[in-house]
């Protein structure tokens, strides 16, 4: 007489998942405040050295939001800063070109327009003209050269901006001699 087969041998029953919150109890406690916020009460969190975490231990905060205690946190680090890479041959030239070149040409405008304004026989129409066309000249290059070569725009801008500073360093001292007590321009 035959025997019944042997009964298949169950695998044993795989591990339940874990106790997940529900979702509104996710989205109730992400839009939480986080720490820093105005209304972020500490009393009712814990902070371990490194991480902020409720009360109970089920949420903590991953710098953006509060997460669930079984959310790993390694897929939640913010993204690593992307290097610019090495600056291409000639960077360096260009933006000092663009430097000097703005003091040099600012430097001729000045003495060009000082002389045809100062021979006394300029048409007021040209010296109009003259004294608007640095504005346009400077505008218009610092335009034309960030579009095209931006560290020659970055040198014109250290150029305007070390201008700027001398005159207000030259206007607080001219203000101090006049109105500091001492007697009035020498």
């Amino acid at each position: 007489m035959s025997e019944p087969p042997p009964e298949p041998v169950q695998p044993p029953e795989a591990p339940k998942p874990p106790d997940w919150p529900t979702q509104e109890a996710l989205d109730f406690m992400r839009n939480r405040p986080g720490p820093g916020a105005d209304d972020f009460d500490a009393d009712n969190h814990h902070w371990d050295g490194s991480t902020w975490w409720t009360k109970n231990r089920e949420f903590w905060w991953d710098g953006t939001q509060w997460r669930h205690h079984m959310e790993p946190a390694s897929s939640y680090l913010p993204p690593a800063a992307v290097s610019p890479g090495p600056r291409r041959p000639g960077w360096w030239r260009d933006f000092w070109l663009g430097f000097a070149g703005t003091v040099a040409v600012n430097l001729i405008l000045i003495f060009v327009i000082n002389g045809v304004i100062s021979s006394g026989t300029t048409d007021p129409t040209l010296a109009t003209i003259l004294l608007i066309m640095p504005w346009v000249l400077n505008l218009g290059a610092l335009i034309v050269f960030a579009v095209v070569r931006a560290p020659v725009a970055l040198g014109m801008l250290l150029a305007y901006g070390i201008a700027f500073g001398l005159a207000l360093l030259g206007g607080i001292l001219l203000a101090v001699i006049c109105f500091g007590g001492g007697g009035g321009v020498p």
